[in-house]
C-alpha cells in the first residue's frame, strides 16, 4: 500500500517480500556504519525476526519502504513517543506525546547517496506524518559523527535540540547522538 508519493519517490508499507533487500542493506558495512552497527550485520532470518511487517506492526511500529523509480531503496519506521520515553526526546513533563513521533530511516543503496534523495525522502515522510498521523512534533537522533544525515535533516527543517551523551549502544560503545526536532508548521 502506497502511503505517499513525490514523482519517482514513494513511501509504502513494507511487505514480507522486502526482507531480502533489507538483509542486503543490513549486511552492508557502509549502511551499518550509522544504522545498527558494522558489528551487527543481519542475515535474512534475523531481518524476518526483527523487521518483518508482522513483528513491527504488532509493536505499533509501521514498517515502510522507500522506493525510487519503483525499486526499494530504503527503510523507514516511525512510532509515537510514549510517556515513559518522552524524556529521551527532550520533552517537558506535561508535553503532548499523543502527537509526537520518533523516526528512524535510511537509504540502503549507497550508490544513491549524495543525490538529494534523503532530503526528498525525509520531506515525504514528514508530509505523511503531519497529514495522515496528525503529528505535531517529530524527533530524530542521528549520530553526531554523521554530518550527511544531520545536513539532510536540517534542510528538511529539523533543529538541533541537545546531545544526549552516550545515547545509543553502537559498535560496542555508547555513542553521542543529536536529538533533533521538527515542529509542524501551523
Amino acid at each position: 500500500m502506497i502511503l505517499r508519493t513525490d514523482g519517482d519517490l514513494s513511501l509504502r508499507l513494507m511487505l514480507d517480500s522486502d526482507c531480502p533487500p533489507m538483509a542486503a542493506w543490513l549486511s552492508d558495512p557502509r549502511v551499518l556504519q550509522f544504522f545498527e552497527g558494522r558489528d551487527n550485520a543481519f542475515d535474512l532470518d534475523r531481518v524476518r525476526q526483527v523487521y518483518a511487517p508482522a513483528v513491527l506492526t504488532a509493536d505499533g511500529v509501521p514498517p515502510c519502504i522507500l522506493e525510487f523509480e519503483q525499486r526499494p531503496i530504503g527503510f523507514v519506521q516511525y512510532y509515537r513517543v510514549t510517556e515513559d520515553s518522552k524524556h529521551e526526546y527532550g520533552l517537558a513533563p506535561g508535553a503532548d506525546v499523543q502527537h509526537t513521533f520518533a523516526l528512524d530511516q535510511f537509504i540502503g543503496e549507497p550508490r544513491l547517496w549524495n543525490r538529494g534523495l534523503g532530503t526528498r525522502a525525509v520531506s515525504l515522510i514528514l508530509r505523511h506524518l503531519f497529514q495522515r498521523e496528525h503529528a505535531r512534533t517529530i524527533g530524530i537522533d542521528p549520530h553526531v559523527d554523521n554530518p550527511r544525515a544531520i545536513r539532510c535533516y536540517e534542510k528538511c527543517g529539523f533543529r538541533k535540540v541537545k546531545i544526549p551523551h552516550t545515547h545509543e549502544l553502537h559498535e560496542g560503545a555508547m555513542r553521542d547522538c543529536w536529538l533533533m526536532s521538527f515542529e509542524r508548521p501551523d
